[in-house]
C-alpha cells in the first residue's frame, strides 16, 4: 500500500481535503474508488467500467459531472490502485 494525500472536494464526504488515503496497488481492475494518473495529474475518482473498454470517472460531490474516458483517450490514463483506507481529522 502507498499513501496519497487528498486535495479538493470532488470525492465529497467519502474522502475529505487533507485526508491521507492508503491505496492498494494490487487492485486495479474492479469498480470502486481509485487513485489515477492522468498525464501529470493524480486524481481520486469512483471508476465504473462500461462496455467497449471505456471508463466513467464519477465524483461523489454532485457539483462535478461524470467524465467519460474513451479507450482511444486512455493512453495517458493509469489506474494506480484502489483506495482502501481513509485517515483523516475528526470534526
Amino acid at each position: 500500500m502507498v499513501g496519497a494525500k487528498v486535495r479538493g472536494d470532488s470525492i465529497g464526504e467519502t474522502l475529505r481535503d487533507g485526508d491521507l488515503d492508503l491505496v492498494d496497488r494490487s487492485h486495479r481492475t474492479t469498480d470502486g474508488v481509485f487513485l489515477l494518473r492522468m498525464g501529470e495529474e493524480l486524481r481520486i475518482k469512483r471508476v465504473q467500467r462500461v462496455a467497449g473498454g471505456a471508463l466513467i470517472l464519477i465524483s461523489d460531490n454532485e457539483h462535478y459531472q461524470p467524465e467519460l474516458i474513451k479507450p482511444e483517450d486512455m493512453r495517458d490514463v493509469e489506474i494506480l490502485g484502489r483506495c482502501e483506507v481513509r485517515l483523516g481529522k475528526i470534526n
